[in-house]
């Protein structure tokens, strides 16, 4: 339970340090960021699943109320993280709407005053129209090849996260399975030993009796010479 733990408490703390980021940069940040958040919590909530089942079959165990204390503070923590990320991604996306409409209003203001006074039968004017709608479109193309770069962040940033919490699975995995070798080797030798001592115990036993069938013999010789 305590290596669970200590997974968790690394967990929380890189939910902190994203959070921390994604506030301090709502409007520049990238998407992949609030991906990382996103596996980061999903995690962490695996991690206090497994931590809660470990729990309540120790209920038993002197150190019960420690872990759930410890429990209590992560169903907490969880809590708090979803919650401020929500509230950020809301604060994010109003931000981003009023910058698109602004620069929408601009981009049409600027189109407006320069076509508002020319001739609309004037194949120039239709000319530099057809620029503009041009130039519209490359724009939309960029904006959407750019949100598939950060989608694609993202879907990175996700698989990372996973390789890491696995990598981290793992050297759990490896400590338990050192422990329980550890924990068969000394059953070995202690099986080993109690064999050793029942065959001493056989073969003094076995010794025993012999001697005094020896005894007896003796005893009954030196009574025979004696008579």
């Amino acid at each position: 339970m305590n290596s669970i733990y200590n997974h968790g408490v690394k967990q929380t703390q890189t939910i902190t340090k994203d959070l921390s980021e994604f506030e301090q940069n709502l409007s520049t940040s990238p998407l992949s960021l609030q991906g990382a958040i996103t596996t980061s919590i999903t995690v962490f909530k695996k991690t206090i699943k497994e931590y809660h089942d470990l729990l309540e079959k120790s209920k038993n165990d002197p150190s019960y109320p420690k872990h759930e204390s410890r429990f209590q503070k992560f169903s907490h923590d969880v809590h708090e993280f979803q919650t401020k990320f929500e509230s950020l991604k809301l604060q994010r996306d109003t931000i981003v709407q009023e910058s698109n409409k602004q620069e929408l209003f601009g981009r049409r203001h600027t189109h407006n005053s320069t076509t508002s006074s020319d001739n609309p039968y004037d194949t120039t004017n239709q000319q530099q129209q057809s620029y503009m709608s041009y130039q519209e479109g490359l724009y939309k193309e960029k904006d959407a090849l750019s949100r598939g770069t950060e989608q694609l962040d993202h879907i990175l940033e996700m698989g990372q996260q996973a390789f890491e919490d696995i990598v981290d699975q793992n050297e759990v995995l490896r400590r338990l399975q050192t422990k329980f070798e550890e924990s068969l080797v000394v059953l070995g030798v202690s099986r080993g030993t109690i064999r050793s001592i029942e065959r001493r115990a056989k073969q003094d036993k076995w010794l025993f009796w012999f001697c005094v069938v020896v005894m007896l013999v003796s005893f009954y010789y030196i009574v025979k010479i004696f008579r």
